[in-house]
């Protein structure tokens, strides 16, 4: 991957952190806190990559032990603000 689309998502990453920050910190929704860790992660695991592309971890590109758990905390906070949505739409049945 070139070094620019790196930069190019790097900032994204690094956006979306301070945004999803910024919004949990306004309305302290747990949500919102696992959205902003996942874009921490993945901004970590993208400046790794671009300043040390071949850097490995027991045999692993070192990237991935970032990005997983993004991945994880992803889900979960996807997971928790549907069923918070799905709460407010119908409060009697869950």
């Amino acid at each position: 991957m070139p070094d620019w689309l790196l930069k190019s998502i790097l900032l994204v990453f690094m956006i979306h952190s301070l945004v999803f920050a910024g919004l949990w910190h306004r309305r302290r929704k747990l949500a919102l806190l696992l959205a902003a860790g996942a874009f921490f992660l993945l901004m970590l695991a993208m400046g790794l990559r671009l300043r040390w592309p071949e850097s490995r971890l027991l045999g692993i590109r070192a990237h991935w032990f970032l990005r997983v758990p993004a991945w994880g905390l992803a889900v979960c906070g996807l997971a928790m603000g549907y069923r918070e949505r799905r709460r407010k739409v119908r409060p009697d049945k869950i």
